[in-house]
């Protein structure tokens, strides 16, 4: 797994060592070396520099486009959220989550107007979720398939979903056969078109900021 020092506070900088993440897991088999070089280069110099990268002959070719392919298909959702905490007689309390920049100021100010409260403070949240295309009937053993380390993250999980149908996590290949088989039975003409299993890295990132930083993405 990657493990380049990275500011995950960026989102270019995170969205990059995301995609740099997913390079080790496409590098299998005897074209490993090869598989990693074309999918670094797709990622810092974009696919012409891939493909010339990749050289000529029918199997540096299709390796390479095998390679696109897939890094070209990496998706990335992204929502941000606040906190607003302070302590009360020694106790650090916090509110819900709030989606809304404006009710988080409003909360701030009303929060540092309650008698007692001190050290007010908003936390921000950023939620990424990178997702990768799986193949349903390959799926890694789960020993092999763990959530990669991010430096500076709040917190980092790993699960496959499929797109936009069922559990919106799936923490195993033995869950992903269960909600498959389930949808085979119980929605036939669903599973009767393609189901499309993504591979998502959840990264929450927190930092501590001022009221005139709470803005949105």
């Amino acid at each position: 797994m990657h493990t380049r020092e990275i500011d995950a506070t960026d989102l270019a900088e995170l969205d990059l060592f995301m995609r740099l993440s997913l390079i080790g897991e496409q590098s299998q088999g005897r074209d490993k070396g090869l598989t990693a070089r074309i999918a670094s280069a797709y990622v810092l110099d974009g696919e012409d520099a891939a493909r010339s990268l990749a050289g000529r002959g029918e199997h540096a070719e299709e390796t390479a486009a095998r390679v696109i392919a897939f890094m070209r298909a990496v998706r990335t959702e992204r929502s941000r959220g606040w906190r607003v905490g302070f302590d009360l007689h020694g106790k650090a309390m916090e509110s819900s989550h709030l989606d809304s920049p404006e009710i988080t100021r409003a909360q701030f100010e009303w929060t540092g107007r309650v008698p007692g409260a001190t050290a007010v403070r908003i936390t921000e949240y950023t939620d990424t979720r990178t997702s990768a295309v799986a193949d349903v009937d390959r799926l890694p053993h789960d020993d092999y398939h763990h959530a990669p380390e991010v430096p500076g993250a709040h917190e980092v999980h790993r699960f496959y979903r499929f797109d936009a149908e069922g559990p919106a996590v799936l923490p195993d290949a033995a869950a992903v056969a269960r909600t498959r088989e389930w949808m085979r039975i119980h929605r036939p003409r669903r599973y009767a078109l393609p189901l499309l299993l993504l591979d998502t890295v959840r990264v929450v990132v927190a930092r501590e900021v001022g009221p005139d930083q709470v803005t949105p993405l």
